[in-house]
């Protein structure tokens, strides 16, 4: 009875075994299909400027303005204003004083003009109220940007701008019907500071036609068109290394640059990469500014150390960099943009279409791609959001797992 019931229990510890190892090993083949540990990146947007900088020297067609008289020199043109022939360029007073009169009787005349132009809206109604209100908060808030950035020159020049709008707004609103004693106080201040003039000033006139600037640098006779075929690498390193150089000829007072086009001239190193060619177009940002200016390779010319130098040809004159000789300048290429995805994450599937793979829930898909370009671990393809079996925004794409296959379920 007892040898029975041993055997039973033996014969009932053996199933409960051979049950056992089928559970695990069913289990098991159900953790090794289902489950495998993946890692996914979120398919998101990218855009891609493939660019040069380089630094530059400009090379126009100047020539030197003299004066070879004594006294005081005001200029009339700003820099970089053009000019007219037999223009007035400056102002030549006897004293610092009288410059300083004129000056003031200048700023005077100006704020009449203002309170004049403000008048010609007496008698209109108050439709251009809040229009000049907006007006007035965007000029302030200009003017108080430019203050915070130190830029006070072109905050003073504001200041009769912003007056105008205000006494616009005031005769707009009632709150003033005219101008009239206002205008006879600043003419009767006028004319005080006008008899204190001890002589009238002498005009400086000029015959060039051009663009005038009020400063030289010492290269205006050095660096011609002519001279751009013999400058070597070490002489554009030596300008841009001191860009202004002392001008002995205490007589030069300015200079004039005949025409609109301009060249820079620029080293480009071996090891950019970059192959430019004659009359190739590029888009190209001077200096600090951020419109895009098209320019035209003149000349391209291998230089004995393997860089290359490369003159730029622009036909769009740029008042702001008239007083610079060198600038920084951003060569800019091709521009790319879509959903950037890592290169592990880019396979074939079964008929050789080129994608990857995704996880929506416990399941993975497989998302055709378009590609644009690699870049090493790094690759950029076409946003093909919405459109059926490709790649969309923000899709979980797993960029680290095995065994992957379309309609997949992974326990993760």
């Amino acid at each position: 009875m007892s040898e029975k019931k041993q055997t039973a229990v033996t014969t009932r510890l053996v199933w409960f075994l051979v049950i056992l190892f089928l559970l695990i090993t069913l289990v098991s083949q159900l953790v090794i299909h289902y489950y495998n540990p993946i890692t996914t990146e979120p398919a998101e947007y990218y855009s891609y400027e493939d660019h040069l900088q380089v630094k530059g020297i400009f090379v126009r067609d100047e020539k030197s303005v003299s004066y070879n008289g004594g006294g005081i020199i005001n200029y009339v043109y700003s820099d970089g204003e053009k000019l007219a022939k037999n223009s007035v360029v400056a102002e030549i007073y006897s004293s610092r004083n009288d410059l300083s009169l004129q000056l003031e009787i200048d700023e005077l005349e100006k704020q009449i003009e203002v309170l004049q132009d403000a008048e010609k809206l007496i008698g209109s109604d108050n439709s251009q109220l809040e229009a000049f209100s907006n007006q007035i908060y965007e000029n302030h808030t200009k003017m108080m940007q430019y203050i915070l950035d130190g830029n006070y020159a072109a905050a003073s020049e504001m200041k009769n701008e912003y007056l105008n709008l205000q006494s616009k707004r005031q005769i707009v609103n009632g709150t003033r019907t005219d101008y009239t004693a206002k205008i006879s106080e600043l003419q009767s201040k006028i004319d005080s500071l006008s008899a204190q003039i001890t002589s009238y000033p002498q005009d400086l006139t000029l015959q060039d036609t051009g663009y005038f600037v009020s400063s030289v640098d010492g290269y205006e006779s050095e660096l011609t068109y002519d001279s751009i075929s013999s400058l070597t690498e070490e002489k554009i390193e030596q300008i841009i290394k001191n860009p202004d150089i002392s001008v002995n000829d205490s007589s030069v007072i300015g200079k004039v640059i005949s025409d609109y086009k301009w060249k820079m001239v620029c080293v480009i190193p071996a090891e950019s990469g970059i192959n430019l060619y004659e009359d190739a177009q590029l888009n190209v940002l001077v200096g600090n500014g951020t419109s895009v200016s098209k320019a035209i390779v003149e000349s391209v010319k291998e230089l004995p150390s393997g860089n290359s130098m490369v003159v730029l040809g622009f036909d769009i004159f740029n008042q702001s960099l008239v007083t610079s000789r060198t600038a920084q300048l951003k060569i800019m290429f091709d521009e790319y943009s879509g959903i950037r995805i890592a290169s592990s994450a880019v396979h074939f599937d079964n008929d050789g279409n080129i994608g990857v793979y995704i996880k929506r829930g416990v399941n993975i898909y497989f998302r055709q791609i378009d590609l644009i370009r690699t870049e090493g671990d790094y690759t950029l393809v076409r946003d093909t959001t919405g459109k059926q079996g490709y790649l969309s925004l923000y899709d979980s794409v797993i960029v680290e797992g095995t065994d992957l296959y379309d309609g997949k379920i992974i326990l993760q």
